[in-house]
Formats: structure tokens, sequence, C-alpha cells
């Protein structure tokens, strides 16, 4: 039995477990910070957008979302069950493990998640907007649960995290990020929650670049202005390994999918150069001094050279002449 992914204060500066309050209508942390459970829920609210602020925040919100992924899955002629399922199978998951998905909105890819831990393990699934969870909770939650899986839901901001370091074993989000307040704190927030070696999946609108400025590109990009985003691999954290980029929906639709790596990349910096210059990457990165006269440089570059030295050991040799060292 996998151990319960507790809740932490999202408060910044905080971090501080979470404790249902006395009068178990939310969480509170012991520096005070309380956040309410949904009405006629045990959801809690960390963070909810205001009603009305997006398409995602109204009254009805999942049916008009319904809606527009049935328009969207009729227009690219792709059946979403099986697009899911492939997005799904990029998390490599096996039975037993933990799961937090982002922007999980109405629930869709709950069920496919879930179908993949075996009647064991956990799911956490976040939204900051409350109609959206909310209506995905009512949707799956109970028939999740009923296949023997830990579901957890909340309202939060998914770059404000309300858990610890490195507790879940993969993190996976499916439309939506276009929009995040920070789409690089976003990615590090999926990236910081998962255990080193996990695995975190990435999609959303953005077609290949090669389709930019063809008519068919333009035309979907006047129907939907989030269709011109790039991928952003230039947003992915230090710590990602195995990154691939791959599209979806006639290349319309970007997935990136990595591995939590564990500490820096195996790169030996301190390898010597073999050849007139000499040094390693270290000392040409960060040992660079300041500069000299250019008569003087071409000098002591072809004294290196009469002595059968590098530059950098030729000049090793004389700054530790010159310090006594």
């Amino acid at each position: 039995m996998p151990t319960m992914i507790a809740f932490r204060c999202p408060h910044p500066g905080c971090g501080a477990s979470l404790a249902e309050s006395a009068d178990g209508t939310g969480l509170v942390c012991a520096a005070g910070h309380a956040f309410p459970f949904a009405p006629g829920t045990r959801i809690p609210v960390f963070e909810d957008a205001p009603a009305g602020s997006s398409e995602y925040s109204i009254v009805d919100a999942a049916a008009i979302h319904d809606n527009a992924l049935r328009w969207l899955f009729a227009t690219f002629g792709t059946d979403e069950a099986t697009l899911r399922e492939r997005l799904v199978a990029r998390l490599r998951l096996r039975p037993g493990q933990s799961v937090l998905v982002t922007g999980a909105g109405a629930g869709n890819d709950l069920p496919h998640i879930a179908e993949k831990l075996g009647g064991q393990g956990s799911i956490h699934a976040q939204d900051i907007a409350s109609q959206m969870l909310l209506a995905g909770a009512e949707r799956c939650g109970d028939a999740i649960a009923a296949m023997g899986i830990d579901i957890r839901f909340s309202v939060c901001d998914a770059t404000r995290l309300p858990y610890g370091d490195a507790v879940f074993d993969a993190a996976y989000h499916y439309g939506g990020i276009n929009l995040f307040s920070s789409i690089e704190r976003g990615i590090a927030e999926m990236d910081r929650v998962v255990k080193p070696g996990g695995r975190i999946v990435i999609a959303d609108e953005g077609m290949g670049a090669w389709l930019l400025k063809s008519e068919l590109g333009r035309a979907l990009i006047a129907n939907n202005a989030l269709y011109a985003h790039q991928a952003p691999l230039a947003l992915l954290p230090e710590t990602a390994r195995d990154v691939t980029l791959s599209f979806e929906l006639h290349n319309c639709f970007y997935v990136i999918d990595f591995t939590r790596g564990d500490g820096p990349l195996p790169i030996d910096l301190d390898v010597p150069h073999v050849g007139r210059r000499g040094g390693s990457i270290r000392k040409r990165f960060a040992g660079q001094l300041e500069g000299v006269d250019p008569a003087l440089k071409e000098a002591l570059y072809r004294e290196a050279e009469r002595q059968g030295v590098s530059r950098v050991e030729f000049l090793e040799t004389a700054l530790r002449a010159a310090l006594g060292r």
C-alpha cells in the first residue's frame, strides 16, 4: 500500500503540514494559514480562479468544454480515447504508483491513468478553476475510488503546488499549460514534486514550426491563437533527462516527456584537451583572465610552442612561479 501523500501549505515560505480545522470546514497549518473545503465536499481550495475570468471558471464550464472537445476530435479526425491512451502510456506507469495530474479539468484523463495503476496507487488531480475541477470529481471520483485507487482533488495554482518535494512517481499535464501565469514555473513545480527517476508528460496546443506559415497553420491560428505556441523546451529544468519532443493531432499539439534526473549531468569538465591551447572545459570557462597586450599574447604563444607545451600549461607555470606556488 503506497504511503498517503499529504497536502502541504502552499503559502510562500511556509510548506508546513496541514490538518483539518477544528470545525471540519477546511485545512489549516500551524502558522495559521487556512484553506476551506469546496461547499459540500472535502476538496481543499488553496487558490481559485475568479468566477468568469476564463472559459474554465464559468457556470457549466465542463459542459462547454465537452462541446469544444467534440469539435476538436471531429476536426482532427482522432479518437479521444486512443489519443489519451497514447499520452498516458508515456508515463510508463506501474501498479501502486502515485501520479499528479495538473490542469485536470473535468477529469477526462483520470480513468485512463487509473487503469494503468492496476487497482492500487494514488492520483492527485489539480486545477485552478473550481468549476472544472469539481465537475471532474463528480464525474469520475467515485468510479476511480471503486477501482482501489486513492483519488484526491484540490483547487490550487499549478505554479504553487501544495506538496512537498519528490513525493510523486509521475506527473502529467494535457491541455492548459499555455495559459499558466508562468509556464516555466508550472514545469518546475511538476519537476519538483516528482521523485528522481519519475516521469513527466506535458502536452498542449502548439504546432510544428514548419506549419506556422502554411495556409493550414495560419487558418488554425486565426481560429485559436494557442496553436502558434511552440513547445517550451527552453523552459525545461536542468534535471530533465531522456527528453522527447513529439506531436499529436496532425502535428498541431506538442508532447514533451522526460525523466527527472538526480544530480548534475555526468559530464567531466576536467578532461584535458590535447593540442596547442590545452586546458579543459572548466579552465577555459571559469579560468579566463584579463586581456593583455596583443603582441605579448603572440609572444607567449610562440614561446609555448617553442617549449612544446600547451598555452594553458605555459601560463599556469608562469603564474605559479610569479605567485610563489
